[in-house]
């Protein structure tokens, strides 16, 4: 093992042990070597003002730590639920801060370490706060652009400061243990597509239903006694005649075809274009729901049936962001019901009504770490 990666690996365990990180800034590293230089010099020649330096540059570093640390402690963090996350989209996770001590806060960062489903970490972007007086209560918001769907978990929350000179960027590490159950975790529903001209045009292509009420159509559905303010030209005349009652004609109204959104993917399809598959269906459901249709979706191994409730698109959204990729067998169609399929790779599609090659997704751009 490498002198910097064992150094590291005691940090690291430090780190877990105290609930405290310490890392050095720039400014910190030109002072931890300005105190190793003159304490040399110091040593090496006995002069009383390079003492005097050395002393001076070392009480600054000890000042330093206590200070920061008195930040930390003065400083609680709650996390807040989340609103809506989608992956390639900026978003926020709200947290409370409140100095709960008679001393101020100054230069108060705070961020959030996630998993990813792949295992991977992921860390946000810092929300900062330049003071904090005592009994002070505000809402920040921690910036954060997910470049992955599904549940992230949170590692931990970290509350950062490198007050009071900037030598030491000092953190506090809260565990995901000590946050609420339900604020354990966050989900990122899958990236967003333009599908709008895809769904008005398959909408068109799909056709209608008999809707079996009473409404504008081109069939007849029933007749019905005159009520005041009937168009003249709708009376049944021969009805009238036969009968001696006015009577008016009702056409049968239509509706739209429930429709079902699937996701197909073939033996060796390329990660990218699953993922732009995902994107795709779960943009079409939210377009064709926003257009008035009952609408479902199916990936291997889970469904959501047909619905026009405020819930379905969210029911719809949460499968597609949970769903990794595997063999299993479609779920079952409903019947009647119209089938989109987004295809990846070499799949069965004979059962579709419409097949639908994915949308590419737009590139995000790298993140400097």
């Amino acid at each position: 093992m490498s002198p910097r990666a064992l150094v590291e690996l005691l940090l690291g365990r430090m780190a877990r042990v105290s609930g405290r990180a310490l890392r050095p800034t720039r400014s910190g590293q030109w002072i931890l070597g300005l105190a190793l230089a003159v304490g040399f010099a110091a040593m090496n020649t006995g002069n009383n003002l390079l003492f005097f330096g050395w002393g001076l540059v070392l009480s600054s570093i000890v000042v330093s730590g206590i200070l920061s640390e008195s930040t930390l402690r003065a400083t609680s963090t709650t996390a807040l639920p989340a609103g809506e996350l989608r992956a390639g989209r900026p978003g926020t996770l709200p947290v409370l801060l409140e100095n709960d001590r008679r001393v101020p806060a100054f230069g108060v960062g705070v961020s959030f370490v996630f998993t990813d489903a792949g295992g991977a970490e992921v860390r946000t972007g810092t929300t900062f706060e330049l003071r904090l007086s005592p009994g002070m209560r505000r809402t920040a918001a921690v910036p954060w652009t997910p470049r992955r769907r599904g549940t992230h978990r949170v590692s931990t929350l970290r509350v950062a400061t490198a007050a009071p000179f900037g030598f030491f960027t000092k953190e506090r590490i809260v565990d995901a243990t000590r946050l609420p159950p339900g604020l354990r975790t966050a989900l990122v529903l899958p990236e967003r597509v333009d599908t709008r001209a895809l769904g008005r045009t398959l909408w068109a292509r799909l056709g209608e239903t008999p809707a079996g009420q009473a409404g504008s159509g081109d069939e007849f559905f029933s007749l019905r006694p005159w009520r005041d303010g009937d168009d003249p030209r709708r009376i049944a005349w021969r009805r009238v005649a036969s009968t001696g009652r006015r009577v008016v004609r009702e056409q049968e109204a239509t509706r739209s075809r429930e429709i079902v959104v699937a996701l197909r993917t073939g033996p060796g399809a390329a990660p990218e274009r699953i993922e732009d598959a995902v994107a795709t269906v779960g943009s079409l459901v939210e377009d064709l729901l926003a257009d008035g249709h009952a609408v479902g979706v199916v990936v291997p191994g889970a469904h959501v049936l047909p619905g026009q409730s405020h819930r379905q698109r969210l029911a719809c959204l949460q499968v597609l962001a949970e769903w990794e990729p595997r063999e299993a067998a479609p779920a079952p169609i409903t019947t009647g019901a119209a089938l989109i399929v987004v295809s990846v790779g070499a799949v069965d599609v004979d059962d579709a009504d419409v097949v639908v090659a994915p949308i590419q997704r737009t590139a995000l751009p790298a993140v400097a770490t």
